[in-house]
């Protein structure tokens, strides 16, 4: 398959390993990544990163992935796999198929931690460990500098936008554990897993079993054979497990186009904040954080993202956590189209509170990943705007359509920059009715909220 875009680059794209025979344009379309180590970009259709999907389809490719790890490593095939496919496929169905499936959930005996990459597969590393039930935690790793907790481990992804990881649990969280897998949405070289691994096994030695588990493989031959040599020179087992597995060849044509699509007005307007503090105050937790203008935030962490790590039985917790939100909006929304927005690393939750809002439902996030933006690509428009959430990052969102959605909501982990809230706000207030804030773990100025 071949792709052209926007002439900066062509792309050759070649089918190595598809077991549930996707079409690939059903998995993922090509953009201009705005970034000097890595100018090509992945899109995914089945992620709910950066286009918005139907909020059941990301946690229906986390389940599928979860069945595909089972099949690869255990040879454990179960036919509602196929199930799960078709409806990612049609796109129909895909209400009662996730519901089918979390009531019948892949049962884990030994133990499994899974660990998801932030930011942009924190939800579906968060969805793949929401497959299991039994013996299985989660964790993801994070941006974030927590200035109270040490890392257990700390590792760099170098073509990242923001390329240092964190993860921050109890110093025995990897003590009894016997096979990590470590969630990704795609693998181009394999060097960030790479990374991860030679810390967890230089700290934890009894750690010698890992699978890499990812939506797109796109190793050739010479990463799968590095690969191969660092699992020999450390005396470990390293599976690998995706959806699609391809090879690609990048002919670089230039410089970016003159002028992109990016949405520079803003409006002002009514907004509608519903804080969550009251109701999720006991499962909250009170950090103090340094943001990359090295200043001191305290704030509140939702303890059920899985920042700080999560087991199997902790997940009814966070299903009547979501259940109550979304009653609330379900019941503060218009209940025509309606856009939910993730932040960041804060994804699932918002995911899980899309996936109970009923028909013409949307979800997307926000990201820190620049992309190019043009009517001729697959990213169509572009928003850029300051974090609420993590101040002094500059965050993207793309792909809004005007005219389309009578709602959109955007769910915060917590609230910390007011003036880059209402800058977003601005943003997106003429592309809907109505804009509506949910913040779990509150605000830290009272006055907005009764604004």
């Amino acid at each position: 398959m071949q792709y052209n875009v926007l002439n900066a680059y062509e792309a050759t794209v070649h089918e190595i390993d598809n077991p549930y025979h996707f079409d690939e344009h059903q998995l993922f379309d090509m953009a201009l990544r705005i970034n000097k180590k890595r100018s090509f970009l992945f899109v995914s259709k089945v992620l709910g990163k950066h286009l918005a999907v139907s909020p059941q389809i990301p946690i229906l490719t986390s389940h599928l992935l979860a069945h595909r790890f089972m099949e690869v490593r255990f040879q454990e095939k179960h036919e509602f796999a196929e199930k799960i496919c078709e409806a990612i496929k049609t796109q129909d169905n895909v209400h009662d198929t996730l519901k089918e499936s979390w009531n019948n959930k892949i049962f884990m005996k030994q133990p499994l931690t899974i660990i998801g990459f932030a930011e942009t597969a924190t939800a579906l590393g968060h969805a793949f460990f929401d497959a299991f039930s039994g013996n299985v935690r989660f964790i993801h790793t994070t941006r974030e500098i927590i200035i109270d907790q040490q890392p257990v481990i700390s590792f760099e992804e170098e073509h990242s936008h923001a390329t240092s990881h964190h993860v921050y649990a109890e110093a025995t969280f990897f003590a009894d554990q016997t096979e990590i897998v470590l969630v990704d949405d795609e693998m181009t070289t394999g060097k960030t897993n790479v990374n991860i691994i030679r810390q967890l096994h230089e700290t934890y030695p009894h750690l010698t079993t890992f699978t890499l588990i990812s939506i797109l493989d796109w190793r050739n031959a010479e990463h799968e054979q590095e690969l191969l040599a660092f699992a020999h020179q450390y005396g470990i087992q390293i599976h690998t497990v995706s959806l699609f597995k391809g090879a690609f060849q990048i002919e670089d044509r230039g410089a970016l186009p003159h002028t992109e699509q990016c949405i520079k007005k803003i409006a002002a307007g009514p907004v509608h904040i519903h804080s969550f503090e009251e109701e999720m105050k006991q499962h909250l937790v009170m950090q103090r954080s340094l943001s990359e203008e090295n200043n001191t935030y305290t704030a509140n962490y939702y303890t059920g993202s899985g920042r700080f790590s999560l087991a199997a039985d902790e997940q009814r917790i966070l299903y009547e956590d979501v259940e109550l939100i979304a009653k609330k909006i379900s019941n503060a929304r218009s209940h025509g189209k309606c856009l939910v927005l993730g932040t960041g690393e804060f994804m699932y939750i918002p995911m899980l509170i899309a996936a109970q809002l009923g028909e013409d439902v949307a979800y997307h996030a926000t990201t820190r990943s620049p992309i190019f933006a043009d009517e001729q690509s697959v990213i169509t428009n572009k928003f850029k705007f300051n974090s609420a959430e993590y101040p002094g990052v500059v965050n993207y969102l793309y792909n809004v359509p005007a005219d389309h959605y009578e709602d959109i909501v955007i769910v915060y982990e917590r609230i910390l920059d007011h003036t880059a809230l209402m800058e977003l706000v601005g943003l997106l207030k003429p592309y809907a009715g109505t804009i509506h804030v949910v913040t779990l773990g509150g605000a830290d100025n009272a006055e907005i909220l009764t604004g």
